[in-house]
This record gives C-alpha cells, sequence and structure tokens, in this order.
C-alpha cells in the first residue's frame, strides 16, 4: 500500500491514483468546513463535519437581544444585527439559496473582528477569537469526539503557532503546536496499515518514519499526462532585462507542466500577422487546454484577437496581470492603443492573476469587472545561489528611473541609482546622488549587499503614477528581497502594510523624513529586517508568489461551472 499525505485532494492526486496498480490511501488535514473526504481517506478534522449547517437565525443565541439593522440580497453577507447600545454587531452569513446559518462574524463599533463561528449539522463547529489589534489568538474545533484549541502569538512581530490542546473523552494532551499532533496522528494512522510499501508527502514536509519515503511537488506526480488530458499553456517572453517579471512566470509555470508559447519577435502591429503566429504556434493548444497570458504582451486590440481566437475553438484564457494602463495614466486614444478595447479584453478573460488592490479601482475608473479572481502576492524575482541579508549601512539605492523622482536637488541622504537611462537626459546637481550604473537585474541584486533599498514614485507631472503605487506591487520591492535589503517606502503605498507586518523595513510619509528615520535605526534592528528581507527574498527566488497564484487558478475554474463576478 502506498500511503500519500496532503492539505486536501486536487485532480493531480485523484489522476496519479487512477494510474496506480497499487492500493492506495490518502491522510489530509484541511479544516475547511465543507470539506469531502474521499472513500480511501483519512482526514484529521472528520470530527468536526456533520453535513450541511440546519442553524436557523431564531437558532442563534442573540437574536432575543440584538436587533435586525440590515439586510442585502447580493454582496457577501446577508443579515446584520447590533445590539441595543450599537457597540456589538453580528452579521450573518447564510448557506446559498437557503435560510441557513453557515457563519456568523462578531465585530466591535469600531469594525474589529472578535470572533467567527461556523456552523455545521445542529452544532457549532469553529471558533475564532481574535485580540484588539484582529490577530487571531484561539481556534478552536468541536466535535463529537474530540475538541482541539490552536493557540497563536506574536513572536519576532510574525503571528505564529504557539501550542495546541487535543481533548479526547475527557482526557487533554498538550502539544507544542498543530504540526507536533499531526506527526503524531500520521504516525498513528500509517501503522494501522499493513505492509505499506511507501510514504509520499505531497507538498508537505516529509515525515521521520521507519518506512521509504518522499517529497513531492504538485505537477511531479503526473508529469507526462495523458494526450486526452487538458493541457497547461504559457505565453513566453523574449530573454531581456525589462522582462524578467515575465519571464521569471514562464519559468516557474514549466516546473508545474505548462507548456510554453513563444511568438516570433520582432513584433508587427498587425491582424495579419497575429492571425499568422496564431496559426503557427497554436495549433496544438486543444479545447479544455488552459493559457495563461501575460497582460499586457502587444496593444489591447492585438491582444482581444488572440483571445477571440482561442474562446472560438472552446480554449480557456486566464490572465496574468503585471501593468494596467487603464489606471496607470491619463488614457487617450493614440496609436496602437485604444482604450475601450483594452476593458473589452479585461472583461473577457476566464480568470485572472492580479494584485488584489487593482480590482475596486479598475471598477470604479473604468467599469472593468474581472471574473475569477485569484489574488497575486508580491512578484516573484528569481536568482540563483543563497540569499544572504544585507549588512548594515545608512547608505541608500534606487533601482529605477529617476524621472518618477521628485526634486532631485532636496535629496539629503547618499543616494546611489542604478538604471539604464539614468543621467543621460537629467541634470543633476546634487553630490549626495551617485551613478551606479546598469546592470542586468539579476546581477543587480546580487551587487546589492548593504544598507536600504528604496521604493518611490512621484512623478508631479503624472497625477496617476502615484495613485497607483497604491495598488500595485512594485517589482524594485521583489528585487531588494531577492539582495536581503531592508526597504524604505511611502507610507500609502500598496507594500507598506507588508513592509510594516514583516519587518522589512521602514515607510515615510515624504522622503524628508528618510535622513532622520534611518538614523534611528540601531545595527540589531537592521540586521533583523536584513534576516527577514532574505527569507522573504529566498521565497520569491524560488518561484513561491507565481507557483501559489496558478495552482489557486487552476483549483479556482476546476470548480466554476459558471462565470463569477465580483460584487460591489
Amino acid at each position: 500500500m502506498k500511503i500519500i499525505i496532503t492539505e486536501k485532494v486536487n485532480k493531480e492526486l485523484l489522476d496519479w491514483q487512477a494510474e496506480q496498480k497499487e492500493e492506495t490511501h490518502i491522510v489530509s488535514w484541511t479544516a475547511e468546513i465543507n470539506y469531502k473526504p474521499q472513500q480511501n481517506e483519512t482526514n484529521l478534522y472528520h470530527f468536526m463535519r456533520q453535513g450541511k449547517s440546519e442553524y436557523l437565525i431564531q437558532d442563534l443565541p442573540f437574536t432575543k437581544q440584538f436587533v435586525l439593522n440590515h439586510r442585502s440580497t447580493s454582496g457577501s453577507h446577508q443579515l446584520e444585527f447590533k445590539d441595543d447600545q450599537q457597540i456589538i454587531v453580528a452579521k450573518v452569513y447564510l448557506r446559498e439559496y437557503t435560510q441557513f446559518v453557515e457563519r456568523l462574524e462578531i465585530i466591535d463599533r469600531f469594525g474589529e473582528t472578535l470572533s467567527n463561528l461556523t456552523y455545521s449539522g445542529k452544532d457549532l463547529v469553529q471558533q475564532i477569537n481574535y485580540d484588539v489589534s484582529g490577530h487571531p489568538v484561539e481556534n478552536q474545533f468541536w466535535g463529537h469526539e474530540q475538541k482541539i484549541t490552536t493557540y497563536w502569538g506574536m513572536r519576532n512581530d510574525k503571528l505564529s503557532n504557539v501550542g495546541m490542546s487535543l481533548v479526547t473523552e475527557d482526557q487533554e494532551i498538550i502539544y507544542n503546536s498543530y504540526w507536533d499532533w499531526h506527526f503524531s496522528a500520521f504516525r498513528e494512522i500509517i501503522s494501522s496499515f499493513a505492509d505499506v510499501s511507501e510514504i509520499i508527502s505531497y507538498e508537505a514536509p516529509t515525515l521521520s518514519i521507519d518506512m521509504p519515503n518522499r517529497r513531492v511537488q504538485y505537477g511531479e506526480l503526473m508529469p507526462d499526462m495523458p494526450m486526452n488530458q487538458p493541457k497547461k499553456w504559457m505565453v513566453g517572453f523574449q530573454q531581456q532585462n525589462f522582462w524578467k517579471p515575465r519571464t521569471d512566470v514562464s519559468k516557474v509555470a514549466k516546473t508545474l507542466g505548462y507548456q510554453q508559447i513563444n511568438f516570433d519577435t520582432p513584433y508587427v502591429d498587425s491582424d495579419t500577422w497575429i492571425a499568422k503566429q496564431l496559426e503557427k504556434h497554436c495549433l496544438q493548444v486543444k479545447p479544455g487546454d488552459l493559457v495563461v497570458w501575460q497582460y499586457p504582451k502587444y496593444s489591447p486590440q492585438l491582444e482581444l484577437t488572440v483571445l477571440n481566437w482561442f474562446h472560438q475553438r472552446k480554449i480557456r484564457v486566464a490572465s496574468f496581470i503585471h501593468d494596467i494602463s487603464l489606471l496607470r495614466e491619463d488614457i487617450k486614444v493614440r496609436e496602437h492603443y485604444l482604450p475601450e478595447s483594452d476593458k473589452i479584453l479585461l472583461n473577457s478573460f476566464d480568470a485572472n492573476i492580479i494584485p488584489e488592490n487593482f480590482v475596486q479601482p479598475l471598477y470604479d475608473l473604468t467599469g472593468v469587472v474581472l471574473k475569477n479572481i485569484v489574488a497575486l502576492a508580491p512578484y516573484d524575482f528569481m536568482v540563483e545561489g543563497k540569499i544572504e541579508p544585507a549588512q548594515y549601512s545608512q547608505n541608500i539605492v534606487y533601482a529605477g528611473s529617476l524621472v518618477k523622482f521628485p526634486k532631485l536637488q532636496d535629496i539629503d541622504f547618499n543616494l546611489t541609482v542604478y538604471g539604464e537611462k539614468n543621467f543621460s537626459n537629467i541634470n543633476i546637481e546634487n553630490p549626495k546622488i551617485f551613478n551606479g550604473g546598469f546592470l542586468p537585474a539579476e546581477e543587480l541584486a546580487k551587487q546589492l549587499n548593504e544598507g536600504f533599498g528604496l521604493i518611490w514614485d512621484e512623478d508631479k507631472k503624472n497625477s496617476y503614477r502615484q495613485a497607483y503605487t497604491k495598488w500595485n506591487w512594485p517589482y524594485k520591492f521583489s528585487l531588494y528581497m531577492a539582495a536581503g535589503l531592508p526597504v524604505i517606502a511611502w507610507s500609502d503605498s500598496a507594500i507598506a502594510e507588508l513592509i510594516k507586518a514583516a519587518h522589512v523595513g521602514i515607510v515615510v510619509d515624504n522622503l524628508s523624513q528618510v535622513s532622520y528615520e534611518i538614523k534611528k535605526i540601531s545595527t540589531a534592528e537592521f540586521d533583523e529586517m536584513a534576516s527577514n528581507a532574505a527569507q522573504i527574498g529566498s521565497q520569491l527566488a524560488q518561484g513561491k508568489s507565481t507557483k501559489a497564484a496558478l495552482n489557486k487558478l487552476e483549483e479556482v475554474l476546476s470548480k466554476k461551472k459558471k462565470s463569477f463576478l465580483i460584487n460591489y
């Protein structure tokens, strides 16, 4: 018998099982309430699942004291209750197309969540309690046989699991973490089977056990898919420095089983040219396949031609969004660009991988409603070799165009600038600013080994650009993480909250604060930020963001029988 340990079952696991001549058994650990284990599967949280909720509004204990305040027929929650002093609010989420309560969120008058409660059958099966900062402190699971409580706390400014309690028949066992319990439970389940030939950890830590075991990633169980199975395709880009974010996506996709589509170069802005490219390079793409289109690539008119060509052949097309011209500048009709074509294009993708902060302004400013959204973490920055934390220094580097800077003569800190086009047409009379020259992105990441990395876009002539930083993940952040550099960023930028939460730098309201703020940072604090940056950089260098987004994309599309839109 082969045993595979996984968070939950997906299509690749089912396909792998179907190919096995030997008996298999799955051990999973997902705590999703609506998860349905397979017949040959043991799930660690099976005890809490009793079926669909049978709780009605009148069954909830607070309804006699609370007053119905709001009702919505669309959106994320359907009912809202408040106490008579308007201090506590209870938001009720109903099971789709029913009057049964699936989840109850309790929040205070400041909008902070106090607890989340989830129901299954006629019982409360999960409750998460939060502290005043919005961090979970307890996560409790109830069932007829067991009760599990996981405890959470802040360690080095990071939320960590700090313990777990397992109660079975009034007997309590304390674990240092839920993973300790997981490993103990895995071993107990495995020992109940005879003749176990192999243990496979599927995107999970390997098990320390005296049996043959190995670890595999998504895409490695079924590397050679049968010809009749849908295939996955990724549109590639040239190996040029300014295309690095896109070429990194292509590299990661290849490790997940995506085949590459590469069009000829140079690009020609012609419907005839793109039609010939599609016939030349895409005839192997079949109905039911998935194509991931890295947006933007060409003009929206030509990209719309490509999208329609695939859709006519019943091929699904998802976007992997890097930039959005509709939000980045004052859009006007110009050669090779029609704003209305761009809107139609974005409205037409079957799914979209996108930095989440883009979604609302894209709708508010352009009316574009994206289908099947997959939120993207900061972009990957793939680089060879181990990433080391930067050395302490108060020097600051900037990788990018000086055109986006405010008054260069007002810079009062040492700033070394790296960029392909800098200093060629900009007259700088400031002894604090130094020309670092140009290096390809990967070489630059290895070259930067001390001080801080600056993230800043503030073109006074372009009012759109600063607003854009409130929504976009800056690629400079990924570069600096791959160099192990702590960063400095605008306090209202999209990346600011992540910088603070991960403790990888500082945020300021304007550049005049930079000198004062970095002087306050001790060597020890800098070293901690640099260490955190190197950890994130190591993950981005291995393609973690892209892998997570593509895996989620496939999961979303496999579950969707129709297109779902974001509600506003």
